[in-house]
């Protein structure tokens, strides 16, 4: 490794600028020196500098082997290095946490679909498989991600979301531990799942806030 290459990195790219619009990876940490706190990133066959700190707080000191997801970045001249970095766990596996949550997040679409005028298997087989969809799908763009080709939209992804599948894309996000850093898009997908939330309720109340929510938006474009 050329001494001066890494001591101009390392000064460059201790302040990157903000990352570049999904510019979401995943490496692995091939070289890391706990003493300058300082490394670099193996990723689809590239190495990109990363700086103690541009790594999430609160984690242990990385080392060599550790697997990474971040953002791309640039130094003041313009070179690649990596931004909002954070470890991966592990095997991707869901907490005690992560399972409550979502228990508490389908119980009350589950009980609410016992109430639909459907038959009774309907609902949850609808939901599962679009969910099963929807987790695939999600897979396939973290390793369409990792590859740089063509991502499945964001749009195609909530979408699936909004006809059911927002399960599978709440497991997907934490045991793939993809789509889960952006905020506008956890933004938009948590707002389908408090409308699943809201929807579910509302069923309880034969749809009256459905109804005048429904009765109000058409006053409003009768009168435009």
């Amino acid at each position: 490794m050329d001494p001066r290459r890494t001591k101009a990195c390392m000064v460059d790219a201790i302040e990157c600028p903000s990352p570049v619009q999904d510019g979401i990876r995943t490496g692995t940490i091939d070289q890391w020196d706990a003493v300058k706190g300082y490394g670099w990133v193996q990723s689809n066959g590239k190495r990109f500098f990363l700086h103690i700190k541009d790594l999430q707080r609160g984690q242990r000191r990385p080392k060599a082997g550790d697997e990474v997801q971040f953002s791309l970045g640039q130094d003041a001249k313009g070179r690649p290095c990596a931004k909002a970095a954070r470890l991966l766990k592990p095997g991707s596996r869901m907490g005690f946490g992560g399972l409550l949550a979502f228990g508490l997040l389908i119980l009350l679409p589950g009980v609410a679909g016992l109430f639909l005028p459907l038959p009774l298997w309907l609902p949850p087989t609808f939901m599962t498989i679009l969910s099963v969809i929807t987790y695939r799908m999600y897979a396939h763009d973290k390793k369409l991600a990792q590859s740089e080709v063509w991502r499945v939209s964001e749009a195609t992804l909530h979408l699936a979301e909004l006809c059911g599948g927002w399960p599978g894309a709440f497991l997907a996000q934490r045991r793939l531990r993809h789509k889960c850093s952006k905020r506008t898009y956890q933004f938009v997908f948590w707002l389908i799942v408090l409308s699943y939330q809201i929807v579910a309720v509302d069923v309880f109340f034969d749809y009256g806030y459905t109804l005048k929510a429904i009765a109000e938006i058409g006053g409003f474009l009768k009168a435009l």
